[in-house]
């Protein structure tokens, strides 16, 4: 995570989980580096708003969204189930995409 932060980048958790259940979560793996925010109520609708909510199964599905400092998305993937963002990747595009 310091690397994201060294590139004035804030990474951020999106569940639609209430925010106990993602306290519980983040201690039973002994911390997470990065807020946790619960797109609890109304269900998804802010994973909806980024068009990333998947419906049938009433949750978000993995992604990384890059948003400048003016609130402009500048980079979208998503990931199928099981597979996760390789973060030196989602790094070297931040890099790319601030031209330093």
């Amino acid at each position: 995570m310091k690397q994201f932060e060294e590139r004035g980048a804030q990474v951020l958790g999106l569940s639609c989980d209430t925010v106990h259940s993602l306290k519980v979560w983040a201690a039973s793996l002994g911390g997470i580096g990065y807020p946790l925010l619960s797109d609890y109520y109304p269900q998804g609708k802010t994973s909806q708003g980024l068009g990333i909510f998947n419906a049938e199964g009433g949750y978000p599905a993995r992604s990384v969204t890059i948003i400048d400092p003016q609130g402009v998305v500048r980079g979208f993937h998503t990931y199928p189930p099981g597979q996760l963002p390789v973060p030196g990747e989602v790094l070297a595009e931040l890099v790319s995409l601030q031209g330093k």
